[in-house]
């Protein structure tokens, strides 16, 4: 009997090069609000559209006292080709809206590792 059985998994290819499962949302986010966006499943690509016309947001994929971000500029939007089970948006200059929609695997989430240590690297 073989033990070559294929699963779903964070390091199987197949599992990214098959069409995603769609998750869309969309939120408005207050001045100084921050938003975790927790997926049913690991993502394999995520785009976020800040929908506002004057206030930038900071995407994080952890939250902690001096978090890495990336700054999404009002009106702009942003295409990441990433495996993570959440992200947090931050509104820190004024309130704004956003869209974001993802496309997941079947892995679950429980299978993610930690980005914690991940910042700055």
């Amino acid at each position: 009997m073989s033990s070559n059985i294929y699963t779903a998994g964070l390091r199987n290819v197949g599992s990214y090069q098959v069409s995603g499962i769609p998750y869309l949302t969309a939120s408005h986010l207050a001045l100084e609000q921050t938003k975790r966006f927790a997926f049913p499943y690991v993502t394999k690509n995520i785009i976020v559209q800040n929908t506002g016309s004057t206030n930038a947001v900071q995407i994080m994929f952890v939250t902690s006292s001096t978090p890495t971000s990336l700054v999404l500029p009002a009106g702009k939007a942003l295409n990441m080709d990433v495996k993570c089970k959440q992200i947090y948006i931050y509104s820190h200059v004024g309130e704004t809206g956003i869209q974001m929609a993802a496309e997941l695997t079947t892995i679950s989430t429980g299978s993610m590792y930690s980005l914690e240590g991940l910042e700055g690297a």
